[in-house]
């Protein structure tokens, strides 16, 4: 129950920095990074105790590493085929999230 209390808390934080996005559009950070900084000042002024957290953040930090560097590295290092292919993968990366969303509204539907 702790990290399902603890997520709640981190969507909360997340949807407030896209709100303070969208409010602040000439401020060149992401909802996402909004919501970090919020969190970090809720943390940091003991409005928000960390423990309620804790138990959400772990495993989503324990595996950070693995969901940022094998991108960056494959950017980096097929930067060349990546520009000249920028056609391609950005229709496949189109075709790839509208056939994940129609699974998922296919699988709602289903249950």
């Amino acid at each position: 129950m702790n990290a399902l209390v603890g997520f709640a808390w981190l969507l909360a934080f997340y949807a407030l920095g896209e709100g303070l996005a969208r409010l602040l559009p000439g401020v060149p950070l992401s909802g996402s990074l909004w919501g970090m900084v919020l969190l970090y000042a809720a943390l940091s002024a003991g409005a928000l105790d960390e423990r309620r957290v804790e138990a959400a953040a772990r495993p989503l930090l324990r595996g950070l590493g693995l969901y940022f560097v094998p991108v960056g590295v494959g950017a980096l290092a097929f930067e060349g085929l990546l520009r000249q292919q920028a056609p391609a993968v950005a229709a496949a990366l189109a075709v790839g999230t509208l056939v994940t969303l129609l699974a998922a509204l296919g699988g709602a539907r289903w249950r």
